[in-house]
């Protein structure tokens, strides 16, 4: 599946980001969100909801947080397919950061990659790519 219509699958309406894990060994960046929800064909079907989930990029050669310094930890704003350059494309993913009151920022989390998928919590072997 390509990676824009991919992404486009995902819901992202009232997510959040529970963690982020840079796993530099295996080249991968892993979102984990309080649920991943697909929506195929137009409509959202709950029985594909991934309750604590991860958003897993391969084959990452670049991670940036922009502001630096805050860590992800609210709403997931968008997915944003910037393109490919060679094997790998580029997304920027908006994510809250709120620390103390009147102190939120959103973190544009910009990263690039070779694949994308879907993690289920404890089956790293299963991945969903399409």
């Amino acid at each position: 599946m390509n990676v824009d219509v991919f992404l486009r699958s995902i819901h992202l309406d009232d997510r959040a980001c529970k963690a982020i894990v840079l796993d530099g060994w295996k080249d991968e960046v892993k979102i984990q969100m309080n649920a991943v929800s697909r929506i195929r064909s137009g409509t959202w079907n709950y029985s594909e909801d991934i309750l604590d989930g991860f958003l897993v990029f391969e084959g990452v050669d670049h991670v940036s947080f922009d502001p630096p310094g805050r860590i992800p930890n609210d709403e997931i704003g968008a997915i944003e397919f910037l393109g490919y350059d060679g094997d790998r494309f580029t997304v920027v993913v908006d994510i809250g950061s709120g620390y103390e009151l009147g102190n939120y920022v959103n973190v544009k989390t910009t990263i690039r990659a070779k694949a994308v998928a879907i993690e289920k919590p404890g089956e790293e072997d299963a991945r969903i790519r399409e």
